[in-house]
């Protein structure tokens, strides 16, 4: 399916009425989730934290080298857009170099010890299958799907950035992490919402300007992936791994 080349008007609102019906979907089935509900009451068990930060924290070293490779795999658009190289460039190296090489997993570390789990275990251990399947879907998106879809689909790291709000909130009031120990999550409040040192946009902003500006060029989307479908099955996924951390404990 083609849709034909937006004003820059359009184009916008077109773009903040999918990320409208992301964050209603991502209140439906993450902030409503029970394992979030439980959380955010302190009544989630430790061991479902457990289960569900191991999963994670080997997930997020997956999806920053899908985010590097989108670079390459998008680079025609990057091109002809030439003024979101450098943003581009900016988020990826945020990701890959700060605090240092190799980037977040230096802080996603930290999280991981302060609740007793071992670097083997988050580089190592296979993920929970629906841990697989939101990481999969995003692979699929980037090397099976057009460029429109991938970006649909990242509309979810905006919401991110609010959810490790909510996390870390959570963890230094009901769990006894110290605001030191929940780093990984204030880093991503951080990173996903506002700009940061060195200027680094907003890792949600870039998301929608990449999304805003596809739109302006006119763009292709295959049967079954428009963009609110790429949207929202992110959101659902990401409430799949929620569950599945605690169904796997209870």
């Amino acid at each position: 399916m083609i849709i034909p080349a937006m004003k820059p008007a359009d184009a916008k609102a077109y773009v903040d009425e999918h990320y409208r019906k992301v964050a209603q979907r991502w209140r439906e089935r993450v902030t409503g989730s029970s394992f979030m509900v439980q959380l955010m009451e302190g009544s989630l068990p430790r061991a479902a934290l457990r289960t569900f930060f191991k999963n994670w924290a080997s997930y997020t070293i997956e999806i920053n080298t899908v985010e590097a490779a989108s670079y390459h795999k998008h680079i025609a658009f990057f091109r002809r857009n030439r003024d979101l190289m450098a943003p581009m460039a900016r988020k990826l190296a945020d990701e890959l170099l700060h605090p240092e090489p190799p980037g977040h997993i230096h802080v996603v570390l930290e999280t991981a010890k302060a609740l007793g789990i071992e670097e083997d275990e988050v580089y190592l251990d296979p993920m929970l299958a629906e841990f697989r399947a939101k990481i999969d879907f995003k692979r699929t998106l980037l090397w099976e799907g057009t460029v429109a879809e991938f970006y649909a689909g990242g509309a979810t790291e905006e919401q991110t950035g609010y959810w490790s709000a909510d996390f870390f909130k959570a963890l230094t009031t009901h769990y006894g992490l110290t605001r030191e120990q929940a780093v990984y999550f204030s880093t991503h409040e951080e990173a996903d919402l506002k700009e940061h040192e060195d200027g680094v946009m907003g890792h949600g902003s870039f998301r929608r300007l990449v999304l805003q500006r596809l739109l302006q060029d006119g763009i292709e989307v295959r049967a079954g992936y428009d963009l609110d479908y790429c949207g929202l099955t992110a959101v659902d996924l990401h409430g799949d791994i929620l569950n599945a951390s605690l169904a796997a404990t209870e």
